[in-house]
């Protein structure tokens, strides 16, 4: 069966505790590639984005070998009302559908997420990126995040 298409989703995901480790960033989480590779076979655009701004994305992404999964990188900027980031930076064709983060709080009010629990690093057994993948199919589908 051939995955579902859905060429108008924007995927963005947040480096720090929802790629790689949020202490010292020093390992990326199991399952990023696989499910990177999931996506764009999909069809999904993905873009990076970070509070420590999009050149720090862009290395943080470079030095684990992921960068040319996303087609941009930015940063999450400052916090508007209720200490939420404001996705106002993104260019018109990146703005994200589903927002893929560990602190899902501090995502603007309304939009999708797909929460994560926070991966610190160097924990092998951490299945929660292939468990997003294993029920991706049936995500789209639904169209849920």
């Amino acid at each position: 069966m051939r995955p579902p298409v859905c060429n108008a989703q924007v995927w963005a995901f947040d480096v720090d505790g929802t790629l790689v480790g949020s202490i010292r960033n020093g390992s990326l989480r199991p399952g990023a590639v696989e499910l990177l590779l999931a996506l764009a076979a999909r069809r999904i655009t993905c873009v990076l984005w970070s509070a420590g701004g999009a050149d720090y994305a862009r290395r943080t992404a470079t030095r684990h070998h992921i960068q040319s999964h996303f087609v941009a990188f930015y940063g999450k900027g400052e916090r508007g009302a209720g200490g939420r980031y404001a996705p106002g930076d993104f260019e018109i064709a990146h703005r994200p559908t589903v927002f893929v983060d560990d602190s899902p709080i501090d995502l603007p009010v309304g939009a999708q997420i797909i929460a994560v629990a926070q991966f610190l690093g160097n924990n092998f057994a951490d299945r929660v990126l292939f468990d997003l993948l294993d029920g991706l199919d049936q995500r789209l589908m639904e169209g849920r995040p």
